[in-house]
């Protein structure tokens, strides 16, 4: 009874990591669109917060398995989980970052459109939300769903990319900007291939299996 007490507190840590991350994708996407400097600012001194969670679930992990000594599946379940809130750490790192880089965009007079970068932002972020339900309702078939979705962004990312080189070709005085949404682009991209390596930590929790969906 207390080992299941303790993994359902790290799950709920899990969970929680996985909100203040999808909120620091929201902000600094809708910060970026909407010139909210507060917000954005906000989303780079949440990060800290988030370092400390992980930091108190990481101890929790730790201290279940040296007090429970867990084999097999439960073993499995713990170890799984503090993988994925190490993921969810360094997806809080892409999102502070996605927000740095925002920054000095908002005080610019002109700058290149946004549309394909905000779409991209949006799909990285439900690709969050999508895979902590599959972690809260054990769905791993889910989550392999989720992880073949990821070719998506990839597209999106190159075509930012491609994009911002042309824009810097047309426009020079764009380059600042251009450079730094492509900066922006390749941390949404690195937040949703995160996603995937939570996907085969969640088959690896319910399954035993390890597996590479990436």
């Amino acid at each position: 009874m207390e080992f299941e007490a303790g993994l359902a507190a790290l799950r709920d840590g899990v969970r929680v990591l996985g909100k203040m991350v999808t909120d620091g994708v929201s902000n600094a996407m809708s910060g970026l669109e909407t010139r909210d400097g507060e917000r954005l600012r906000g989303v780079v001194a949440g990060d800290a917060e988030l370092n400390q969670r992980h930091h108190q679930e990481r101890e929790r992990g730790i201290r279940l398995l040296a007090a429970q000594h867990p084999s097999g599946h439960e073993l499995n379940q713990v170890l799984a989980l503090m993988l994925m809130g190490s993921e969810l750490e360094r997806m809080g790192d892409h999102a502070k970052s996605c927000a740095r880089y925002a920054l000095p965009l908002i005080q610019l007079s002109s700058r290149p459109r946004l549309d394909t970068i905000l779409a991209m932002g949006g799909y990285t972020g439900e690709q969050v939300r999508d895979i902590l339900e599959a972690v809260t309702s054990g769905d791993h078939r889910r989550a392999q769903d989720i992880a073949a979705r990821d070719d998506r962004i990839d597209r999106i990312y190159h075509r930012v990319f491609d994009d911002m080189v042309e824009t810097m070709r047309e426009r020079p005085d764009w380059a600042y900007a251009a450079t730094n949404l492509v900066f922006i682009a390749h941390n949404l991209e690195r937040i949703a291939d995160r996603v995937t390596n939570i996907a085969e930590d969640l088959v690896f929790l319910e399954t035993g299996e390890l597996v590479e969906l990436g």
